[in-house]
């Protein structure tokens, strides 16, 4: 199976989406929130689309969201990315939230532990 998308279209919009959220927010920007606004998100959703057009196999918009952000988490894992000193990263729930470095306290989750 080939690629159908690339890191450098879809990693500033997820963390934009990442960004954007925290401002409204102020807490952790939990893993399935993030996919949500991807889905929501025109930009992401063009992303998506093709990418689901390009591929044999049929998985949904959801699958690809999902694995997209899964790559942006493994490439901070890993120190392969431009954005590990741009985000704060904490487990929640088994999966990576986010904040934004730049922000001035790490307010709760929100989400019991």
């Amino acid at each position: 199976m080939s690629t159908s998308w690339k890191q450098d279209d879809v990693f500033p919009v997820i963390a934009r989406i990442i960004n954007e959220a925290y401002a409204s927010q102020h807490r952790l920007v939990l893993h399935d929130e993030i996919v949500r606004r991807l889905l929501a998100d025109g930009e992401a959703a063009s992303i998506i689309d093709e990418a689901r057009q390009q591929q044999d196999i049929d998985h949904s918009s959801d699958w690809f969201a999902h694995n997209m952000l899964a790559w942006f988490s493994q490439r901070i894992t890993v120190d392969k990315s431009d954005w590990a000193d741009t985000f704060h990263r904490e487990k929640v729930d088994g999966k990576w939230a986010y904040a934004p470095i730049a922000a001035e306290r790490w307010p709760d989750t929100g989400v019991e532990l």
